[in-house]
């Protein structure tokens, strides 16, 4: 690595496209890795950063993507659990104070306790696609704190004493409001590895049977009106017990607020800030609602088990991927396309973008 700068793609000014330009290659500190990126995949929050500055505006000019997926060009001190070589997949961090830990470079640090490698027979552009959307949904279902807590499908000896041994997940509900994003998917996928009962989801009926395939007992239509989704979530299980709801999509808290319990201590988990104070307005004194980041740190303690999982999971197939198409090279062009398409919240095709372009292993 004789260069000792890159090239890179940057938010320079919030509202305005995206630039080209180079930056200094970084180092890695304590407990990181230094990373050769080859494959960093794009997403609705790169959109939000570039369009209104979600995250970083206080530290421009910064470097979109937090999927980051490469090969191990150094360790930091203390990091043992890496090779140089290996090929991994991780979650960069979009509030590191530089842009040293992004993805759409050709070089970037990331903490190695948020890495995994590239699981046996699984294409690195595969696992990509899942650590911030897996990260998130984890932690909405299983962190005690930020999320729902229930159990985390972790071996017993990684299982937190805060989790309930006792609690009957086939008795437990999940409404899933977003089913079809990929970070839905995911939250359906997890629910279905802890074994919960009824997960609920509303998503377009047109994938009912992907989602069904994914672990969805019950699919309800995201096209009809408001009131029609809750008479028929309520009609699968009555509102009293409905007090689990992740919302993966809402910028509007309405349709959560008319599924939630009434009467029962329960949670919304969103993904888009809401009013916090809504539920008193609306009469739900005992609903909490809560905003995730699905960020590392917003993830510990179960940070490092949820990593040592992951390949597991990916590998043996209990989480899939949604289909992708690639951008090779850092092609301004089609990276801010690819950003567009995010604005109007209909169906996307995500992209993997290949920093080193094609081809890209070498």
């Amino acid at each position: 690595m004789a260069a000792q700068t890159q090239k890179a793609i940057f938010v320079r000014e919030v509202g305005e496209p995206l630039v080209s330009g180079e930056r200094p290659i970084p180092k890695p500190p304590k407990g990181y890795i230094l990373v050769k990126v080859l494959s960093a995949m794009l997403l609705p929050h790169d959109t939000y950063g570039r369009d209104w500055g979600l995250l970083i505006e206080e530290r421009l000019p910064y470097v979109p993507s937090a999927n980051i997926g490469g090969v191990v060009e150094k360790l930091g001190d203390g990091v043992t659990s890496f090779s140089i070589g290996d090929e991994i997949f991780g979650q960069g961090d979009p509030m590191y104070p530089t842009p040293d830990s992004a993805g759409l470079q050709e070089y970037a640090i990331l903490d190695a306790d948020a890495v995994a490698r590239v699981p046996e027979g699984v294409a690195m552009d595969d696992a990509v696609t899942f650590p911030v959307n897996a990260t998130t949904s984890f932690e909405a279902l299983f962190h005690p704190e930020n999320g729902f807590g229930f159990p985390a499908p972790l071996p017993k000896d990684q299982k937190s004493s805060s989790h309930e041994a006792n609690i009957d997940l086939q008795a437990q509900t999940i409404v899933i409001i977003g089913g079809g994003s990929s970070v839905g998917r995911l939250g359906i996928q997890f629910a279905r590895l802890a074994s919960i009962g009824r997960i609920i989801t509303v998503a377009s009926i047109r994938n009912e049977a992907e989602l069904r395939t994914l672990g969805a007992t019950h699919v309800v239509d995201r096209h009809d009106t408001q009131d029609s989704i809750a008479k028929k979530i309520h009609g699968i299980v009555p509102c009293d017990y409905i007090t689990h709801v992740y919302d993966c999509v809402s910028w509007d808290p309405s349709l959560s607020l008319l599924i939630v319990s009434r009467t029962k201590e329960s949670t919304i988990l969103t993904l888009h800030p809401f009013d916090l104070g809504i539920t008193q307005e609306q009469g739900l004194e005992k609903c909490q609602v809560r905003h995730l980041f699905g960020q590392n740190q917003f993830l510990r303690p179960m940070l490092k088990p949820f990593w040592e999982n992951l390949p597991q999971w990916i590998e043996e197939g209990t989480l899939v991927t949604r289909r992708h198409r690639v951008i090779e090279g850092l092609d301004l062009v089609k990276i801010e396309s690819a950003l567009d398409d995010y604005r109007d919240g209909s169906a996307v095709l995500q992209a993997v973008v290949h920093p080193w372009g094609k081809p890209w292993l070498f």
